[in-house]
């Protein structure tokens, strides 16, 4: 049975700790506090635009998973920040051997170039050999695996077995860094033109159509105010459109995310959550500005 004490420790301290590893200062009492807002705000929002229950609580829902997924994404980010950084560092590496230098005097290197996230990594390795007198290979396979990047390990592992049985380290670091510069270049690529296709259908599906609704709304509550036995727009017909809209645009951000990050389901959240607030944005501002625009 699933006690409250792993829930909290699931959806509090989890991502406080995420927070952490991510270089965030929030607490656990803040993160409950931002949690507790963000359902106070989105109820509040619910009852000024008039929304059904079912949209309330699909906001709710919506809201609290995104904000529970943030920390996960900010430290997913940082760790991508870290790869996308790694072949520079094995580049400088690279020379320092080729100089004739020591594996250590590659790391300081790497350190003392201060290239963003990797040079803390690098920095922990050598903190370990200083402070608690570790052999390189023991601080390497440490840090490489306490860190949350695959390929990170297997640097590590590549790197301690050259030590281990011999080998041309730089040639090997090399290829390594050609390699992942190359794998990176090809996903920006396959990103931007990915990317440039679904901005099209992200516009139209969670601006253009909601707000075609919208001023269709507008016109006929306009309308109805010159022409007789005309009806308007209920609320009621108001918050049935807004609640097709929510549920229109969400599953379009769910499956907008797929292509751009693949079956991460923070990342569908989030994504999800961002097209459905500009749906029902670019609905109820269009129906409620024609009217104004009419009047």
């Amino acid at each position: 049975m699933v006690k409250l004490q792993d829930i909290y420790h699931y959806i509090i301290k989890r991502n406080s700790m995420l927070f952490k590893k991510a270089g965030v200062a929030i607490s656990e009492r803040n993160f409950q506090l931002i949690l507790l807002a963000i359902v106070v705000i989105v109820i509040i929002f619910g009852y000024y635009f008039q929304l059904t229950k079912k949209s309330t609580i699909i906001l709710i829902i919506m809201y609290a998973l995104t904000i529970l997924t943030i920390p996960s994404i900010i430290y997913e980010s940082k760790i991508e920040k870290f790869e996308k950084n790694l072949p520079k560092a094995l580049y400088v590496m690279v020379l320092a051997l080729e100089s004739g230098r020591s594996i250590m005097d590659a790391i300081d290197e790497v350190i003392e170039s201060g290239i963003k996230e990797v040079d803390v990594v690098f920095f922990k390795i050598t903190l370990l050999m200083k402070i608690n007198k570790l052999s390189f290979e023991e601080a390497m396979l440490i840090v490489s695996n306490n860190t949350d990047s695959k390929i990170f390990r297997q640097i590590g592992r590549l790197i301690i077995e050259n030590r281990r049985y011999g080998g041309e380290l730089a040639e090997v670091l090399k290829t390594l860094a050609k390699t992942l510069e190359d794998l990176q270049n090809l996903k920006s690529q396959l990103l931007s033109v990915t990317a440039n296709g679904l901005a099209v259908g992200l516009v139209i599906i969670c601006g253009v159509i909601p707000a075609t609704a919208g001023i269709m709304g507008g016109y006929m509550n306009a309308i109805a105010g010159v022409v007789p036995n005309s009806p308007p727009v209920t609320p009621e017909q108001i918050a049935k459109c807004m609640e097709a809209v929510q549920i229109g645009t969400g599953l379009f951000g769910v499956l907008f995310a797929i292509p751009l990050f693949g079956l991460k389901v923070n990342r569908m959240i989030v994504i999800s959550t961002i097209c459905m607030t500009m749906g029902m944005l670019s609905f109820y501002g269009l129906i409620k500005g024609v009217g104004l625009l009419f009047s």
